[in-house]
């Protein structure tokens, strides 16, 4: 199992892809388009993402839904969290979930 961490900014996005144990599988910053998503994930598709609910977070939802089998939203207002921690409240079932 992957665990996948994005952060979503205007043009790109940082992406941290970590194992269970924790370690870093693959990092790297990715043009916001779908294309690059699919490329820069195929490798986890059974991976588990979790995405920042920010302004405009829906697009980039849609796309990682298409690739992986989980996503999740985090609600960063109860607790802000960076990407390269996501890993370990995806895998202790801490993530505080926005849900749809």
């Amino acid at each position: 199992m992957h665990y996948i961490g994005v952060n979503y900014h205007k043009k790109y996005s940082y992406v941290v892809v970590k194992d269970k144990d924790g370690k870093v599988g693959r990092r790297g910053k990715v043009n916001n388009r779908r294309e690059e998503f699919r490329q820069f994930l195929k490798p986890y598709q059974q991976g588990k993402a979790v995405l920042e609910a920010t302004r405009n977070w829906g697009l980039i939802y849609d796309w990682l839904e298409e690739i992986l089998d989980d996503v999740a939203l985090e609600n960063f207002m109860e607790k802000p969290t960076k990407p390269r921690y996501f890993h370990y409240r995806l895998y202790t079932n801490r993530l505080p979930r926005c849900y749809l």
